[in-house]
């Protein structure tokens, strides 16, 4: 049961993630930069566990990322290794780069290329998190662009595909 709540948790948090990077693409410009930089066509995918929710996308030169729903092989992959580790990340208890430290997940593809996107994460939390999270979690807390409120209701009328 705790297992299975973990995972629904997981899933909304990686949907809340993907809108927040739609919505951000648009109104930081540090997150547009970054995924401007992105090869044309990049795959990146997050598997929360063993049979866990899973987020894949795609860098779109037009609306920064799309949501993709079959995605075999990707450039880029972040396998948790347990629906818990996930959880720990996806809820602010930890960071990616403890999660890292601790082996809680595998990573397939360029790791240059991954720590773009760990950057965009990052600044993602940075917005939806608390600032008692965000400080706890992140080395430096960068400075919002736009209101923390702005992006929840952006990202709440993102349609999400």
């Amino acid at each position: 049961m705790k297992r299975e709540l973990m995972n629904q948790v997981n899933g909304i948090v990686l949907q809340v993630l993907y809108r927040g990077f739609r919505v951000l693409y648009r109104e930081d410009s540090r997150v547009r930069a970054e995924i401007k930089g992105w090869d044309e066509e990049l795959t990146l995918k997050l598997i929360c566990g063993p049979g866990g929710a899973a987020l894949a996308m795609r860098h779109d030169s037009q609306d920064g990322v799309r949501k993709i729903r079959r995605a075999q092989r990707c450039d880029i992959t972040m396998r948790f290794k347990s629906v818990e580790g996930a959880f720990k990340v996806l809820s602010g208890r930890m960071s990616v780069a403890e999660a890292y430290a601790e082996h809680l997940f595998f990573l397939e593809g360029d790791i240059y290329k991954t720590m773009s996107f760990v950057r965009c994460v990052e600044y993602i939390e940075s917005y939806l998190f608390p600032g008692f999270m965000t400080r706890r979690i992140l080395k430096e807390v960068p400075e919002k662009q736009i209101s923390a409120l702005q992006v929840y209701a952006l990202a709440l009328l993102e349609n999400g595909r």
